[in-house]
């Protein structure tokens, strides 16, 4: 007698996409990560990718979040995809039931938190043009950069260096 029959618990990576199909049903789709023990090798993870066309499991796993643990059962399934000349195929477990087995803490951002925006970076002195500048004037600290002219000086005095440039912190 032929079975095929998955039962996979692992953990969820990211959260579900649940689509429309054209024939009116949904289609859910997520991966879920399982650890493989290996004798000699430590944990391995195994992604596993899933899929539901049952109405009752598109609506339980629409709420799940990144990092829950969840069991799922279904059948192993190959799916088939491309033009005739360059076919190519997966594996996919096809899930008639689930649950969640555990819910950890998790922060996901969806963008209106209110977070303030960053504050722009400050402005970087051009590098385009060397300016003959004296000793002196290139040590002062916040010396400002002048605009690049996009020229360049011919003859450039002996005791000169280039314009001291303050590069902005990251903090």
């Amino acid at each position: 007698m032929d079975r095929n029959e998955v039962t996979l618990v692992g953990r969820l990576p990211e959260v579900v996409r649940v689509r429309s199909l054209q024939s009116g049903s949904t289609l859910s789709a997520w991966r879920l990560i399982v650890r493989r023990h290996q004798r000699g090798r430590g944990t391995r993870v195994d992604t596993i990718p899933c899929v539901s066309f049952e109405p009752e499991v598109t609506v339980a796993v629409a709420d799940w979040l990144p990092d829950d643990m969840v069991e799922v059962v279904g059948s192993l399934r190959r799916r088939w995809w491309g033009s005739e000349g360059a076919k190519s195929s997966g594996y996919e477990v096809e899930v008639r039931s689930v649950r969640r087995l555990e819910r950890r803490i998790t922060t996901v951002l969806t963008g209106d938190e209110g977070i303030p925006a960053p504050t722009p970076p400050r402005p970087v002195c051009s590098l385009t043009r060397a300016e003959a500048v004296p000793v002196e004037e290139s040590i002062a600290v916040g010396a400002t950069c002048p605009e690049p002219s996009h020229t360049v000086e011919k003859s450039t005095p002996a005791a000169s260096v280039l314009r001291h440039v303050e590069v902005p912190s990251l903090g």
